[in-house]
């Protein structure tokens, strides 16, 4: 254990960056060496051999450590880090909690002063860096208001299709109206055929009954005069049968007409 902590020392005194990685996860891995002081050393090699985003989520990892030293030079080479990609913003922050951790750290002080006094001499860098930002967030909210769109689109043709039911169930209750309306009237059409059914019937009657007196009058053998009334008899039965073949009721929907 001893000779791979040495051996690790002198790879990044060196500066053989890629041999010190290797060299200090072997140190976290194989001996199980997580000290703070062992990943900042990682954390170095990593910045150092160009592994920025490796860099970058080791100092993260770091920077709430009870170790002020290596909390606050974790947010220090996390704020060149974010310098380095233009998030100056984010990078004058880093720096700031990097002094706010260890207030000696003039490192981080110089940094910081830098950074400030560069930013005011250069606003338009700033603007730049914010209306980049912009354009993320107008992207983002251009995306949230396509879909937003899709779904108004897809709430709409839910309405539409709402209406659509809505209106074949408009048409089946106004034709069930009509029809009803219609049955109404085929009921009184029925009823008044009966009621000058009745009319009819009542006036044979009494046509019948004068038709009487006259053969009476006619002095005609009772034979004669049976046959002319059993004549008229039948005459008003196929009448009768007749007229009422037609229906007096509006048979019920959905039964058969028989």
């Amino acid at each position: 254990m001893n000779k791979a902590i040495k051996t690790a020392k002198e790879s990044y005194a060196s500066a053989a960056y890629e041999k010190s990685v290797a060299d200090h996860l072997i140190l976290m891995s194989d001996f199980e060496i997580d000290s703070p002081e062992v990943q900042f050393n990682l954390g170095l090699s990593y910045m150092n051999n160009d592994q920025r985003e490796e860099a970058q989520r080791t100092f993260t990892t770091l920077i709430s450590s009870a170790n002020k030293y290596i909390a606050s030079f974790s947010f220090n080479h996390n704020g060149i880090l974010l310098a380095q990609d233009q998030q100056y913003e984010e990078a004058l922050e880093a720096f700031k909690f990097s002094l706010i951790k260890d207030p000696s750290n003039e490192a981080a002080r110089y940094n910081y002063e830098l950074l400030a006094r560069w930013l005011e001499e250069n606003p338009d860098q700033n603007q730049q860096d914010q209306e980049g930002e912009n354009d993320e967030n107008q992207d983002d909210q251009e995306n949230q208001d396509q879909e937003d769109q899709k779904q108004d689109k897809s709430d709409e043709n839910k309405k539409d299709g709402e209406g659509d039911e809505q209106t074949n169930e408009d048409e089946a209750s106004k034709s069930e109206q009509k029809e009803d309306k219609e049955g109404q009237q085929s009921k009184e059409e029925s009823e008044n055929k009966e009621s000058n059914l009745e009319s009819d019937l009542s006036d044979r009657e009494k046509a019948k009954e004068q038709l009487k007196e006259r053969l009476k009058e006619m002095n005609l053998t009772p034979e004669q005069a049976a046959q002319i009334l059993e004549a008229m008899n039948a005459a008003e039965l196929r009448y009768i049968q007749q007229n009422r073949k037609n229906p007096t009721k509006r048979p019920e929907r959905g039964l058969p007409e028989w």
